[in-house]
């Protein structure tokens, strides 16, 4: 697990990566049958990746679902509500 600051629920952090990472497994076996090191790969670009700042990652993914709103306060929100989380981030234009 990295080092983050202001996490410190460190079982539920690894058990929300668990997730992620059999999620992502389970979507690369479905969408991508005749390519089964795909999962394998991806997994190999996570340290490259971390060298990207965050704000760049914002900039390139999620400016245009979230506008302005910061990265940390939507993932804090979707934490908080659970399955329940509805997105009003979304602009109507």
């Amino acid at each position: 697990m990295s080092n983050a600051c202001g996490l410190s629920d460190v079982s539920h952090i690894e058990s929300l990566q668990e997730k992620s990472q059999c999620a992502l497994e389970e979507y690369c076996r479905t969408q991508y049958p005749n390519q089964p090191t795909r999962f394998g790969k991806l997994l190999l670009r996570l340290p490259s990746l971390r060298t990207v700042s965050s704000q760049v990652i914002e900039q390139l993914f999620f400016v245009r679902l979230v506008g302005k709103t910061p990265i940390e306060t939507l993932i804090r929100d979707m934490l908080l509500s659970g399955s329940s989380f509805n997105w009003p981030y979304i602009s109507s234009a």
